[in-house]
């Protein structure tokens, strides 16, 4: 199993149709426009689990600071393959970004997931992480 930064065109394009899987709505063309801009401006990075040669596992992460809390690496998308899930590439994709937080002088790793996502839910408890907000939104477009 390997866990690495994506750090090319090539790399972030074979990444597109499992991250797709989490966000549907978004598109191939819009995900590698998005992805250098979000680098740039907001430190986006895309994380990658491959076992064997293939991708299983996605997170894109990015690190902030809160005036409250301090600095803190916010998990923004997570997924694992479909039939991927409960053989411990979400656990072990997970526990790297917390190492890599940790190595950054995080003081707390975050991650917003939507409602209805319960077993994604259940899998956070699991690995110790607590239910501590509500996310309110509100479209301006």
């Amino acid at each position: 199993m390997e866990i690495a930064f994506v750090e090319d065109a090539a790399a972030i394009a074979r990444c597109y149709p499992l991250m797709a899987t989490l966000r549907p709505r978004l598109s191939r063309e819009d995900f590698l426009s998005a992805l250098p801009r979000m680098a740039v401006e907001q430190g986006y990075r895309l994380v990658c689990l491959e076992d064997e040669g293939v991708l299983r596992g996605l997170a894109g992460i990015r690190i902030g600071e809160w005036l409250h809390t301090g600095r803190y690496l916010e998990i923004e998308d997570l997924v694992i393959a479909e039939g991927q899930r409960s053989k411990g590439y979400g656990r072990a994709l997970l526990h790297w970004v917390a190492e890599h937080a940790r190595g950054q002088g995080c003081r707390q790793l975050r991650l917003v997931s939507g409602v209805r996502r319960a077993d994604a839910h259940r899998f956070y408890e699991r690995e110790a992480m607590t239910f501590e907000a509500k996310y309110f939104s509100m479209d301006l477009a």
